[in-house]
Formats: structure tokens, C-alpha cells, sequence
């Protein structure tokens, strides 16, 4: 326009509109993202809520197959939070181990079944002849030799086959780890023996199910020795190794 000299020229910016070259699908491209971060999400929540529902589900099964015995709250407490566990097996035979965690590691006592363990009247009779089913004259006769604890589990397993899976594992001629092949397998494998089990007072089913992964092929084995009537009893030794264990 001309007015007066003074010329004005008018330039049009071009942008009249969004940019044609890739600003209008970067909004729709951040928001697919985020649809996508979102359903991702959410099938991990779901799938994690599923996972700990089976699990939950799980225990509360085991937990109402196993049997619940009774020991007294005064005896317990004596203990250092040890597990005492007792394995009893087809053709006789038992193990018996105490667990002690210590350091983040746990340390594992190895009883053999034939040491005498003195009663509450005097007598002293081998661990093996007291009733898993009722422990408290065992851990009651631990605890007067110096080894006390805090928790419980029994597994009377002496009535399946020899051969079978559970037979085998009794006896330790099966590995734990070797029956376990997918992650439900712990948990199966539980069901299986939970009608067998017995669980002191405070002992969760949790515990049995951490004692699946202590390894038990290298413990601390409880020096013993012999008297003049032939019983098994506690070497002079034992109570330096027990203050190292404990």
C-alpha cells in the first residue's frame, strides 16, 4: 500500500494451520505410547495379583491340610528362634536337624535319631522312640542337653512306599531341587505331604516352605559317644561346637 511515501509491505508468516511436515502426529504418537505404557501396566498388576492369589491360596490350603500340635509357650521360648525338624521315613528310618539362621546364612545341626534324651521323671530314652506327633518330651529333653528351640515342624511320612517320590525323599536318596521343575513345584510338592505334617505353635507353613531351599548335605553333626549302659550320649566336646552353631 501507498500512502504518503511510505510504502508498507505485508508478508504472510505461513503458519496458518499445523505444521505439514510432522507436528500434528507427535500428540497421537505420545498418546498411543502412553495407551500402550498403560495396558502394559496393567496386565503386569493383573498378572502379579493373580500369581499372589494362587500363592495365597496355596498356603491356606496347606496350612488347613497340616496338623497343629501343642507346646508350651514356656518351653519355646527358651529357644534362639531355631527349627527343629524332624523327618520320619519309611523302614525306620528318621532325620532329625536343627536349623539356626544367622547372618542372613543358616546353619544346620544334624541329630542323630538315637541319642538319648533325658524325660521329665528321670529316665533317658532314644529321640527315635518319642512320638513326633506330640513333641513336646522331645524338645523338652533337647532343651535339658543344651538345645534349645523355637519352632517346630514334624513329617511322618513312615507309612508311604520306600520307592515312591516321597518315600525316596524321607530317606534322602531324593533331592528336594530334583522333584521341583517348574515354579509350582515346591507348593505341589507340599500338598502332597501336607496331611503328614505337624506344626508347633508360631511356626508358619512359610517356614517349611523356606526349609525346601536350605541345603542339608553338609551340616554340623552332634558328637555323641557311648556309656557304660550302651546309650547314645552327648560327647564332653558338644558344647563348644553348640556355642559356635548357636
Amino acid at each position: 500500500m501507498l500512502d504518503g511515501g511510505d510504502l508498507t509491505i505485508a508478508i504472510g508468516s505461513g503458519q496458518l494451520g499445523p505444521d505439514v511436515h510432522g507436528m500434528a502426529p507427535r500428540p497421537r504418537r505420545r498418546r498411543r505410547l502412553k495407551r500402550i505404557l498403560i495396558i502394559t501396566g496393567s496386565a503386569f498388576v493383573a498378572l502379579l495379583a493373580v500369581a499372589a492369589s494362587w500363592i495365597g491360596i496355596s498356603i491356606y490350603r496347606i496350612d488347613h491340610a497340616v496338623h497343629h500340635v501343642g507346646v508350651p509357650a514356656s518351653l519355646l521360648a527358651k529357644g534362639k528362634n531355631d527349627l527343629l525338624a524332624i523327618v520320619k521315613g519309611p523302614n525306620h528310618s528318621e532325620q532329625i536337624f536343627v536349623f539356626h539362621a544367622s547372618g542372613g546364612h543358616t546353619k544346620v545341626l544334624k541329630i542323630p535319631n538315637g541319642l538319648g534324651v533325658p524325660l521329665a521323671g528321670g529316665d533317658t530314652v532314644p529321640i527315635r522312640t518319642l512320638s513326633l506327633h506330640a513333641p513336646t518330651a522331645i524338645i523338652a529333653g533337647l532343651s535339658r542337653l543344651g538345645i534349645p528351640v523355637s519352632h517346630y515342624v514334624g513329617v511322618d511320612l513312615h507309612m508311604v512306599a520306600p520307592s515312591s517320590n516321597l518315600g525316596q525323599l524321607a530317606t534322602g536318596r531324593l533331592s528336594i531341587s530334583s522333584m521341583i521343575s517348574d515354579p509350582t513345584g515346591t507348593t505341589g510338592l507340599l500338598e502332597q505331604v501336607a496331611s503328614h505334617i505337624y506344626l508347633g505353635p508360631g511356626t508358619p507353613v512359610s517356614a517349611v516352605l523356606s526349609l525346601m531351599n536350605v541345603p542339608t548335605a553338609n551340616p554340623v553333626s552332634v558328637p555323641t559317644d557311648r556309656d557304660g549302659h550302651g546309650t547314645v550320649v552327648l560327647a564332653s566336646a558338644f558344647d563348644t561346637i553348640l556355642r559356635g552353631f548357636l
